[in-house]
């Protein structure tokens, strides 16, 4: 489904990422652990397209990500630190036009809905730019609930949140996990990794130090290289 050959990425001549290379298979939950500053959010940013690697390719569906049109990336959902939404329109009218501009049309009534598990339904006609950063992040959930994709890139995913909100996150988790959605995050949380994650691909030195399945792996290993 999506195959990553030799990626290499530097900044201001620091290398960051060097023959990073995987396979993702439909069905695949990966969790992207490494230290801070070792280059998780500058890989999944290449693997969304958002960033471009300075040597490499990425094949999705066998298309390249980096030379086909749009077209061949139709599918991928990438969801940053940024919630990547306007801020002077409200959450009712971005996650409108975030629908209308992926190809999906949705109810207003279904955007209500999906607002409202969020508990975000009584703020649906204020500017987000007044958002806290926890009800921005829901708005994320809100967007990976409306939009239909194939495989989600997601850095931090329960950044900000509180524990009403951390559970209405796992929620809409448990469900892609159920329809067997193909899930990578970039996370600090090795427990939970390792919980609800099929694979853990643990980023170290500018490489990828070991890809395995995560009923292989000890939680003490991890947290020793962790640290």
């Amino acid at each position: 489904m999506y195959t990553i050959n030799n990626i290499y990425k530097s900044f201001y001549h620091r290398a960051i990422l060097e023959d990073i290379s995987f396979k993702v298979n439909q069905g695949d939950m990966i969790a992207l652990l490494g230290k801070n500053g070792i280059g998780k959010s500058t890989l999944l940013r290449i693997l969304g397209k958002i960033s471009q690697p300075d040597k490499g390719t990425i094949l999705y569906n066998d298309a390249n990500i980096y030379k086909e049109k749009a077209i061949a990336r139709k599918g991928i959902l990438y969801l940053g630190h940024d919630v990547g939404l306007y801020p002077s329109l409200s959450a009712l009218d971005n996650l409108k036009f975030a629908c209308a501009i992926h190809g999906k049309k949705n109810k207003d009534s279904s955007i209500i809905s999906t607002l409202n598990q969020l508990g975000l339904s009584n703020r649906m006609n204020d500017q987000i730019q007044i958002f806290s950063k926890g009800m921005l992040q829901s708005l994320k959930y809100a967007l990976a609930d409306l939009i239909e994709w194939n495989i989600l890139f997601f850095d931090e995913p329960f950044s900000y949140l509180d524990l009403k909100g951390r559970k209405s996150a796992q929620d809409y988790i448990d469900k892609w996990i159920e329809n067997s959605k193909t899930m990578i995050f970039a996370t600090h949380d090795a427990q939970w990794s390792l919980l609800y994650c099929s694979r853990l691909l643990l980023l170290d030195n500018r490489k990828i130090l070991f890809d395995q399945k995560t009923n292989d792996i000890d939680i003490n290993k991890i947290v020793k290289i962790l640290r």
